[in-house]
């Protein structure tokens, strides 16, 4: 199904800064680890094109005719992860292929969107509680497959992701302080019977630092501080991080990329960093505003509801204020899974911002 392209709405503000976006993440990923990842990341990026282009020529409005079905056969394959996924330090995240990992949790995070969004889509007169019911159950599922795993950064992605699109939806405000408060309420048990040692630890080394500084869970936060410290206003030269090129600082060239930037650029590149998200975010924003269409309005909500929460979470861990969890900076950090995401959605942004829908009836 091919919609009315109209190539003149295609964002000449957005490619440009993903592609600043990619270029200083190759660099910084070569700094903090070798020509293997770099050449690796490469390929990636490569592919993640590829998929951008294909996914470009197709009407969004398919992803809606077949949400359901992707979203079930995502299921499957996370349940199959479960049995049959490579064991690494005690988890199932990845299945092989060749030297290359597919984490097919981060290609949950779109299908789960396009589901939401596809049933939320034409409740114009708001939202009862059994349409609550089933986007809460929706979440659930999946969150609940990629803890199992254990996945707890990729899981609580979906949180904000299911908020945002709820709240665009219509949902009221009753509604949602109900599921904040139930939130709060069920996350006792998630300490209990959910999270795991290492998970409990982070959080531990989250709030008591000193605790857990010791070589013990709070090693991650404590060298990343002391990296973003060392860098200063101008930084110590790309390549010359000794946090990073000591080795110190651990998951350089993914989780605690930002590190490894601030540590070699210092504080006022870094924030240059953080304004290429902001004007990204801003553009999303006006892309959303724009959009009359309901299923891609909920669409562009959601996927970045998605990239603004990795971005705030992973410069927030790097920051030491807030707790370790795994997830990558978007286009920065190294991650095949990650990246190949990333461009899915930017694909779809793209997607839904130069087709002009009007506001479909429902059928």
């Amino acid at each position: 199904m091919i919609g009315n392209i109209r190539t003149k709405n295609f964002d000449w503000i957005i490619f440009p800064l993903i592609c600043i976006m990619l270029t200083i993440g190759a660099f910084f990923i070569f700094s903090a680890s070798n020509e293997k990842y770099v050449m690796k990341q490469f390929v990636w990026i490569g592919v993640g094109f590829i998929l951008f282009f294909i996914l470009l020529y197709f009407d969004y409005l398919l992803f809606a005719y077949y949400s359901y079905i992707i979203y079930a056969g995502v299921l499957c394959v996370l349940v199959l992860l479960l049995i049959m996924g490579d064991s690494v330090k005690g988890t199932r995240r990845w299945f092989s292929i060749g030297s290359f990992s597919i984490q097919p949790s981060e290609f949950m995070k779109i299908t789960l969107i396009f589901a939401l969004a596809r049933f939320l889509r034409y409740k114009k007169y708001g939202l009862g509680l059994f349409d609550v019911g089933i986007a809460i159950l929706l979440t659930i599922v999946p969150m609940a497959l990629i803890m199992k795993q254990p996945d707890l950064g990729t899981a609580l992605i979906m949180v904000p992701v299911l908020i945002a699109i709820l709240y665009t939806a219509g949902i009221s405000i009753f509604y949602l302080a109900a599921l904040f408060g139930l939130s709060i309420a069920v996350s006792p048990l998630l300490w209990f019977f959910v999270l795991q040692p290492y998970q409990k630890m982070r959080i531990i080394g989250f709030l008591w630092p000193e605790k857990t500084a010791d070589w013990g869970a709070g090693y991650h936060r404590l060298q990343s501080l002391i990296a973003i410290g060392s860098g200063g206003l101008l930084g110590a030269g790309w390549g010359n991080g000794t946090q990073n090129r000591l080795k110190f600082l651990p998951e350089r060239h993914t989780d605690f990329i930002f590190a490894v930037i601030a540590e070699e650029w210092g504080f006022l590149r870094a924030c240059f960093i953080l304004f290429l998200y902001v004007v990204f975010f801003m553009c999303g924003i006006g892309i959303a505003r724009n959009t009359r269409e309901p299923f891609g309005r909920l669409v562009i909500v959601g996927l970045f509801t998605m990239f603004g929460t990795q971005v705030i979470v992973n410069v927030a861990m790097n920051l030491g204020i807030a707790p370790i969890v795994g997830m990558t900076l978007p286009f920065i950090s190294y991650g095949g899974s990650s990246m190949l995401t990333s461009f899915i959605a930017l694909s779809i942004i793209f997607n839904i911002k130069i087709r002009s829908k009007i506001d479909l009836a429902s059928e």
